[in-house]
């Protein structure tokens, strides 16, 4: 299974956001952000939902496999 977190930085990067964009958006740090996208931390359902509105995306893309 393809982790997440990656498909979380691929979307990040498609919109031309900067890590530091997104951690401000979801009020945290830049630290805690790029822990995130590198899979040292898992997100809370209530940030993921504040994710996928930040990335303009659904939660079922980040979950998606690829064919």
């Amino acid at each position: 299974m393809e982790n997440y977190y990656l498909r979380i930085k691929e979307y990040r990067l498609q919109n031309n956001h900067t890590p530091e964009y997104v951690a401000i958006q979801m009020e945290m740090s830049v630290k805690t952000y790029e822990k995130i996208e590198n899979g040292m931390i898992d997100l809370k359902l209530s940030k993921l939902d504040r994710l996928v509105k930040i990335l303009g995306i659904k939660k079922s893309q980040i979950f998606e496999l690829e064919n």
